[in-house]
């Protein structure tokens, strides 16, 4: 059986959705286990009302705000199943998704976790092309230089291998599932498979009204990545180097934040000034501050070419 885990906060408006994606699964091997954040909307109610009477449902309600990664926790040791997946509260699967995730497991029953492609959409399936299968390269290289190859939902994890890790670290606000894959992909004894020619069977929404502060939001993304730096580069790896595009993404989210118009200059600068006053988390040498200034002087301009983010991020890594 696998156990979909949903923690919730203040997604009254997209929950019910992802309730039915659930509902109308092909296999009935499954529960999802549902955390209620102590929402401020009508989350709870309309959970509680929406999954009534259905055995297949779990609804538990945090006494204060405690972050997803504690809600995650939770649902793990809540969870009957051999497996867990989860989904964030405005995620869609596919009818046929967990029916053909547990036909793979049980196939290869050795394997610590499994990765299958993600879709995207806006307000509904097939309004987005994109699709998350860019499995390619070396996948914890990629997580540590923020060049992400999946995302939460692309996976189902063994339980057991989550309880062996130590489950996620509720200490991040931002980087939580990053944080717990680069974790695994470091683990010596893990085995995985991705599967880039799998159909999509999980759907990632789209939405930038899930910012209610672009200045917040921005902010505690940059703590977020810095968190991540520190905690990585303590580490006796040799793959340290690859944290240094974690670092530019520090830079080039308010960049691209700015140039949507979605930030002001000042905010701009003043983000700029903390990502710069932290560059001690990593090592840097003139050439790196050199290449991350330019870059920041051509995108502050607004000039921009296609593949210049990677071009760059590529030279500052190297």
């Amino acid at each position: 059986m696998i156990s979909v885990i949903i923690p919730n906060y203040n997604k009254s408006n997209y929950i019910i959705e992802t309730i039915d994606s659930l509902k109308k699964q092909s296999t009935q091997n499954w529960e999802c286990i549902i955390i209620d954040d102590k929402s401020t909307d009508q989350s709870y109610s309309i959970i509680k009302k929406k999954i009534i009477n259905d055995h297949r449902f779990s609804l538990l309600l945090n006494n204060q705000n405690s972050g997803a990664n504690y809600c995650r926790n939770l649902g793990i040791l809540e969870s009957k199943g051999e497996y867990v997946m989860f989904l964030d509260a405005d995620d869609l699967l596919h009818e046929q998704c967990i029916k053909s995730r547990l036909k793979f497991i049980s196939k290869h029953s050795h394997l610590s976790f499994a990765v299958f492609p993600m879709g995207t959409f806006y307000n509904k399936i097939g309004d987005s092309v994109n699709v998350w299968n860019r499995f390619k390269g070396n996948h914890l290289n990629r997580f540590l230089a923020h060049d992400l190859p999946w995302a939460i939902c692309s996976v189902v994890w063994e339980k057991s291998t989550l309880i062996k890790l130590g489950c996620f670290d509720e200490s991040y606000i931002r980087l939580q599932d990053v944080e717990l894959h680069t974790r695994a992909l470091l683990y010596r004894n893990i085995k995985y498979q991705v599967n880039p020619d799998s159909d999509v069977d999980c759907y990632y929404r789209i939405n930038n009204n899930k910012i209610d502060n672009y200045d917040n939001f921005l902010f505690n993304d940059i703590k977020g990545k810095m968190h991540y730096i520190s905690s990585f580069n303590k580490i006796n790896i040799r793959n340290k180097k690859y944290l240094k595009g974690t670092f530019f993404e520090c830079l080039n989210n308010p960049l691209v934040f700015y140039k949507k118009g979605y930030i002001d200059k000042q905010k701009l600068l003043e983000l700029k000034l903390f990502v710069f006053e932290n560059k001690a988390l990593i090592s840097l040498n003139k050439l790196d501050l050199m290449i991350l200034d330019f870059y920041f002087k051509i995108r502050f301009f607004k000039i921009y070419f296609k593949g210049m983010n990677s071009c760059f991020k590529f030279l500052f890594i190297r």
